[in-house]
């Protein structure tokens, strides 16, 4: 049998993870990519956390603008993939392709360095300094409590600003073209936070922009047959969520606190909902350990020198509460909300489910854009106000996203797919809201079944 022919569940591909035995698959076919790890110009650690998994739709969003990768790669195939571990896609149409080239075109005429800007360094210096600044000045400037309130509040916020403009560009790769750099912006990230980019890169880069909205894949929307929110219509609907427009948005606020512990979950178990997470390389690990150690010292140990334990209390969970609910809010009203599209696969993928949209029509259809135009909820938002773009463009940096909305939008037009855009920010929150409200209350609700579900909802 020839190496073409030979045949691999995802399963045995699953195997072949580490970094003496690295497989991926890309339009179900396999390749041994142990060779090319420290060849790769995108460095070793993006193929090590893509290792043993079907990676095609990371392969062609982080390649949009050049055919090269798909002529290497082609040597090292070792065979065919016969199954997938989460649903497949069906076969791609022409409007990622056509987009790909209109895009890069674009970036060609202008000369424009799609993972690099001046403002890009701009953005991330400021919001950096401005965290540190507002930890200082919050922890060891005064001992008043209602002014020290006051600037946890603050600090909560520029938290999650770094969050948007640093970790977030950082597990991207759209800050620059230097591996070596987009390590030491998420080791830095990770150092002031404490928070794992470990395990943030397996749920939004591995998870969710693979698998937008498929519940029991994404990790954003859930797995679990009994959630605290209803949000796709092959949940089973509790008493309970009659009311979750009320406290869900209140729960939000404990995201990042959730987000703390569940590193500790993906660094041990190695899982991430059902993203299976890699063996942490040792930068990882490092980094992992250095922010715990950090946050414990730096928020913890040091101001209990200068605050009372209450106070502290206080403060700590006052800046985490703002934190979870500025990035939950800015995640939630890009994908929950009315008109969107959900899907959703077993638990265990016995059964082959197919989502009935190729991978980029399916990231429009999940997404929804906000407030276009406005340089201000660019900023608060790393520019998330234009996600469909960023989730079709994952590696290129958002300060160039608003410039690719024309094009976006006439290739959605010309493959008449409908490309979502609400006027505010304010309209995307209402949107989200109503839409939660709708799943709890619609009296017509009829939980549909997993297996088989030919058509997206």
């Amino acid at each position: 049998m020839s190496v073409a022919g030979k045949i691999y569940s995802w399963a045995e591909l699953s195997k072949h993870n580490t970094d003496t035995d690295c497989w991926v698959a890309v339009n179900g076919k396999v390749y041994d990519i142990t060779n090319w790890i420290n060849k790769h110009p995108g460095g070793r650690d993006v193929l090590l956390y893509a290792a043993g998994r079907d990676v095609t739709n990371l392969f062609e969003s982080y390649h949009p603008f050049t055919e090269k990768p798909a002529q290497i790669i082609e040597k090292y195939q070792v065979g065919v993939l016969s199954s997938t571990e989460f649903p497949k896609y069906v076969s791609k149409s022409k409007f990622y392709d056509t987009l790909r080239e209109r895009v890069g075109s674009y970036f060609k005429q202008t000369g424009q360095d799609p993972q690099g800007s001046i403002g890009l360094y701009t953005r991330m210096f400021s919001v950096n300094v401005a965290f540190i600044i507002c930890y200082l000045v919050s922890l060891y400037t005064t001992t008043n409590f209602m002014l020290c309130v006051v600037m946890a509040l603050i600090t909560g916020f520029s938290q999650a600003l770094m969050a948007m403009h640093t970790l977030h560009d950082a597990s991207h790769s759209a800050v620059g073209h230097n591996p070596l750099m987009w390590k030491i912006y998420l080791g830095w990230f990770e150092f002031l936070t404490g928070s794992s980019y470990y395990a943030w890169i397996h749920q939004h880069v591995l998870g969710h922009h693979l698998y937008t909205n498929v519940r029991g894949a994404d990790p954003d929307v859930g797995d679990g047959e009994i959630d605290f929110r209803i949000i796709t219509p092959y949940q089973t609907r509790m008493w309970y969520h009659k009311y979750q427009h009320i406290y869900a948005p209140i729960l939000y606020g404990l995201y990042a606190i959730k987000v703390r512990l569940q590193d500790w979950e993906t660094m041990f178990k190695r899982i991430n909902g059902n993203i299976r997470v890699s063996a942490p390389q040792r930068f990882d690990f490092a980094a992992w350990g250095l922010g715990k150690f950090s946050y414990l010292f730096f928020r913890i140990y040091l101001p209990l020198h200068y605050h009372s334990v209450a106070s502290l209390a206080v403060y700590i969970v006052l800046c985490e509460l703002v934190t979870g609910w500025y990035l939950t809010f800015n995640f939630q009203v890009s994908h929950i909300a009315e008109d969107l599209k959900f899907k959703a696969t077993p638990s265990k993928n016995e059964e082959q489910i197919v989502v009935d949209e190729d991978w980029a029509v399916w990231q429009v259809l999940t997404t929804q854009d906000y407030s276009h135009g406005s340089l201000l909820a660019t900023f608060l938002s790393g520019a998330l106000n234009y996600q469909v773009v960023h989730h079709l463009f994952p590696s290129v940096s958002q300060d160039h996203l608003a410039q690719l909305v024309p094009i976006v939008k006439q290739v959605c037009q010309e493959y008449n797919i409908k490309y979502t855009i609400l006027p505010s920010f304010y309209d995307a929150f209402v949107s989200h809201i109503s839409y939660i409200y709708r799943m709890g209350n619609d009296p017509d609700y009829v939980k549909q079944p997993i297996h088989n579900n030919k058509k997206s909802n």
